[in-house]
């Protein structure tokens, strides 16, 4: 099986802890310091690598922070291939509150990317094996042409390596062109894509049909309480069951990751849409009870597979 390759341009070192809560101006002490690598590619990989489907991470890295993040993978046994660049990579914080487990969550912008660099990840993805799967997710550093970004797309495209995209609306917009085999925005980025408002599942089905002529698989996440994934062969709603949410960090990350892993088991023409959305539910259902940004484990997906809902959906092309 050839690994699954996740590429995270920005990606973050995630330092997380907890407070009883936050007072303005004051000094907060934090309790229980965590420190993961982050980004949502590299939070895809770590998800394939629970399963134990090989997996390669990629993308930019850069100065102390980049060291760490690229070791903490190492520890998790993920092999990296990042290219290093002369900027720094950023960190996050994410903050809990014990009480309620509300979050407050802090983004640095991440470093500037040089055309130089761009060209090595180019170089790198481009001479993956024809059949391979990437995965990219995530926002874009400062210096990123997301029109570059397409034209390698379509390039890995061309050369036979398939490619699953999460990121931003906005950006998903200029890069869909590129015919990706699955994209996994939330109803907010999707949204952003459509440029309308949407609330029903009609609604989010009707305005998703006429992207399924660029994509194989569509999956939007936060509608009516759960996620659609359509195809032109049909769609599927699934729910998660009620559980206490301890953290909302890596939930969607989670649910892309564990799709990939099983798009990379069983072939991107499989049947199994029904099965292929209830492991990401699983695994999305897993991380959000989980403290902090550690995301979930391989136990609680299992666990949480025979407690998803899953039901057809009517699909008008």
């Amino acid at each position: 099986m050839m690994p699954v390759v996740s590429v995270t341009m920005n990606p973050v070192l995630d330092l997380g802890g907890d407070v009883d809560q936050i007072i303005p101006n004051e000094k907060n002490y934090i309790k229980n310091e965590t420190r993961f690598p982050g980004g949502n590619a590299i939070n895809a990989s770590r998800m394939i690598s629970r399963l134990g489907v090989p997996t390669i991470a990629t993308g930019f890295l850069g100065g102390g922070i980049g060291s760490e993040i690229r070791a903490l993978l190492e520890k998790e046994n993920i092999p990296t291939h990042f290219i290093s660049i002369a900027g720094h990579s950023r960190i996050g914080i994410t903050v809990s509150n014990l009480d309620s487990h509300l979050q407050t969550r802090l983004s640095f912008p991440g470093p500037w990317i040089k055309k130089e660099e761009f060209e090595s990840l180019t170089n790198y993805l481009s001479s993956l094996p024809e059949g391979s799967l990437v995965v990219m997710g995530g926002s874009f550093p400062q210096g990123i042409d997301l029109v570059q970004v397409k034209e390698m797309l379509t390039l890995l495209r061309d050369k036979g390596i398939y490619h699953i995209i999460d990121v931003p609306g906005k950006a998903l917009a200029q890069l869909i062109d590129s015919q990706p085999v699955l994209i996994k925005p939330n109803l907010v980025e999707f949204q952003d894509l459509v440029g309308k408002e949407l609330t029903s599942k009609e609604e989010v089905i009707k305005a998703a049909v006429p992207f399924l002529q660029k994509v194989k698989l569509i999956c939007i996440s936060s509608v009516e309480g759960g996620a659609l994934l359509l195809s032109k062969e049909g769609g599927w709603f699934g729910k998660i069951p009620p559980v206490e949410v301890r953290t909302t960090v890596g939930a969607g990350d989670s649910m892309v990751g564990v799709m990939c892993a099983k798009l990379n088991e069983w072939g991107i023409e499989t049947d199994k849409t029904d099965e292929l959305l209830r492991w990401g539910l699983a695994a999305s259902c897993a991380t959000l009870t989980t403290r902090g940004t550690q995301l979930g484990a391989l136990e609680s997906i299992q666990k949480y597979l025979s407690e998803v809902e899953i039901i057809k959906e009517v699909i008008n092309s």
